[in-house]
């Protein structure tokens, strides 16, 4: 940051950190923000066709020129720095992420923490509030074991007497959460789901992530009618996303236990039954067993497919046998056309990504 002239120090931030729905969260906030004749930027991750689009201005990825103005100017930087010292791409995206909204005068900036949050490179920022969505169970390997570890991890990016508005947390997670809120004098509130917002994501697990974005623009004083046009215009690629409406494809990003659940109990919801067919694949560091423990008892045929590069995971190895094999999403998905079955595409936003970068489809 001392490199870059510290761009975070000329920026308002809305900071989020959590395990499940922060990039819903997100979603609604910033489209809030527009709604309210705002010019907000969105920093979120990971992207899923393009990398334009975590950086968002306006609610649109950043343009091609601005992208490779800014990284022009933040390589010459990084060029400079010895190799042991340089940063994680992370790092970087996430320096890259504050040169380019600083340099569009946005107006507030809604920040998705990528990991964790008190190490998280996101970390750098002085936010004007935090907004902590629900915790599960990922990422315990590096944050720690059980959810008094994951809570003291997610809370590190609480800042002294910035407001605090967090979903309900398992109560061991909540005494950490207490405490660092009482440490350092920040205000906080714990927010429940929403059940009367007209928000445009489907599934019942929404209504917390709107409960969040709703709780934030209250507190900015926005009125009500902006707040709910802004969530009635909230779109979000990947969550619960319908492809196709006959035979019904949808594609949802979930890649752990609870994801897996919300999305199959959003389709049983809006279907009145389980799918005929899921298409499922992850990463390794993924608890792949519980997630696919839940698909098989839907009675849905399972197909695996194996992700690409060194973190996906193959199918043959999987504890849970899938009914058929594919080698790539690609194959998976030309099989999916010559059959006439409602299929869900979830597991992971990689495969998100695979799938719509095969159907065309442009993330705007």
């Amino acid at each position: 940051m001392a490199r870059l002239g510290h761009p975070e120090r000329d920026l308002n931030f809305i900071h989020i950190a959590g395990t499940n729905g922060k990039g819903s969260t997100a979603a609604a906030l910033d489209s809030i923000l527009r709604a309210a004749g705002f010019f907000p930027g969105l920093y979120t991750s990971p992207h899923l066709v393009d990398f334009r689009e975590r950086f968002r201005l306006g609610g649109v990825p950043v343009g091609v020129r601005n992208l490779e103005k800014e990284l022009r100017s933040l390589v010459k930087i990084l060029r400079k720095i010895p190799w042991s010292s340089r940063p994680t791409f992370f790092e970087a995206a996430t320096a890259l992420a504050l040169r380019i909204f600083r340099s569009a005068g946005v107006d507030f900036v809604v920040w998705e923490t990528g990991l964790g949050g008190r190490l998280d490179a996101t970390n750098v920022v002085q936010p004007e509030l935090c907004l902590l969505t629900p915790l599960g169970r990922d990422h315990e390997e590096i944050l720690g074991q059980g959810y008094e570890n994951l809570g003291r991890e997610k809370a590190g990016i609480l800042k002294r007497c910035v407001p605090v508005f967090s979903a309900p947390w398992p109560a061991e997670a909540k005494r950490v959460l207490a405490q660092r809120a009482r440490q350092l004098r920040c205000p906080w509130k714990i927010v429940g789901p929403r059940s009367n917002s007209q928000f445009s994501l489907a599934g019942g697990h929404q209504r917390q992530n709107a409960a969040l974005a709703v709780a934030a623009a209250r507190y900015l004083s926005f009125p009500e009618f902006i707040i709910q046009r802004g969530l009635a215009r909230t779109r979000w690629m990947a969550r619960f996303t319908v492809l196709r409406k006959t035979p019904l494809l949808v594609l949802d990003g979930a890649h752990n236990e609870q994801g897996v659940e919300a999305a199959l109990q959003t389709w049983k919801q809006m279907m009145g039954r389980g799918p005929d067919r899921v298409i499922f694949g992850c990463l390794r560091d993924k608890a792949m067993g519980a997630m696919l423990q839940k698909i098989r008892r839907t009675g849905a045929e399972l197909w695996g497919v194996a992700l690409p590069g060194v973190r996906g995971s193959d199918p043959l190895t999987w504890p849970v046998s899938p009914d058929r094999f594919f080698g790539s999403v690609a194959e998976a998905m030309n099989e999916e056309k010559k059959n006439n079955q409602a299929t869900l595409v979830l597991g992971s936003l990689v495969l998100a990504g695979e799938v719509l970068r095969g159907q065309g489809v442009k993330v705007a």
